[in-house]
């Protein structure tokens, strides 16, 4: 089973360049930093809720000489966080989809031109066996 599988792996990847290679790890890599957005902002979440508990704890203190927090400030940069996190995630992901989408292209066209040479390469009559829209189905599949 797992020389089968291994097989079919290595399979999969045999019409891919160094390009599409490079294009799917950078890909990859795009995508293992686009997981990292909701446990940062997870923390950020975290952090902020222990800003509410801090103010809320001074300003019910009946110690009137601790000095109270800026809540606004504080969530200013909260708001910043998140902001920034959110940014991240959006430029990642593109990068995500638009590499893997890019060495998509770049095999299925190579695959294609391939199929293509191989038919044009065959006997006769193959193409009196077979059908007329078979290899403009087989092209576009």
């Amino acid at each position: 089973y797992s020389e089968t599988y291994e097989m079919l792996m290595l399979m999969t990847f045999r019409y891919a360049d160094w390009l599409d290679i490079l294009l799917m790890v950078v890909g990859l890599i795009a995508a293992a930093a686009n997981g990292t957005g909701l446990p940062l902002m997870i923390i950020v979440f975290g952090d902020m809720t222990n800003s509410f508990v801090l103010n809320t704890s001074v300003n019910s203190s009946i110690c009137p000489s601790i000095p109270g927090i800026d809540i606004e400030a504080e969530m200013t940069k909260f708001a910043y966080y998140y902001v920034g996190i959110g940014f991240a995630v959006l430029i990642l992901s593109m990068i995500q989809v638009w590499t893997f989408l890019v060495a998509a292209t770049r095999q299925s066209a190579r695959i294609r031109q391939k199929f293509f040479f191989a038919v044009l390469h065959q006997e006769m009559a193959w193409f009196d066996s077979t059908q007329i829209g078979t290899l403009n189905t087989r092209l576009t599949e």
